[in-house]
């Protein structure tokens, strides 16, 4: 399974957090979060079984952090020959000594990274305006 916690504005985490700023904050995290498993499953290989549907946003006891996560599911475990078990999102992100890496999911993190980033800062900034 590979992972990415995703974090809005641990700044106002330190204040009292206005309701609507919470509420902007928790809305632009989730949108924001969708937008990267969205892509992270395009980016995905697709011969790779369930790997694509294994993509999904994952809440925490946290509002403003949800966690991005491919593999880790029935559907992208394999066992090989020698009854050794792994997942199939590890394996297509790093590849093997047999098979080439097939990056699908910290490429698209970083290539995303700003935009996330400069998304989620906008509209704090709208919610500020209001």
């Amino acid at each position: 399974m590979i992972s990415v916690k995703f974090t809005g504005l641990d700044v106002f985490a330190a204040l009292s957090r206005p309701e609507r700023l919470k509420a902007a904050a928790h809305h632009a995290v989730a949108e924001q979060a969708e937008q990267l498993a969205d892509a992270i499953r395009e980016a995905a290989p697709s011969d790779k079984g369930d790997l694509k549907e294994s993509v999904r946003v994952e809440p925490t006891d946290d509002p403003l952090r949800v966690i991005v996560t491919a593999g880790g599911t029935p559907g992208t475990i394999e066992t090989n020959a020698a009854g050794v078990q792994f997942d199939e999102a590890l394996m297509s992100e790093y590849g093997t000594s047999r098979s080439a890496a097939q990056p699908f999911f910290w490429l698209t993190v970083e290539k995303m990274r700003d935009t996330i980033k400069a998304n989620i800062d906008g509209a704090m900034e709208g919610a500020l305006e209001e």
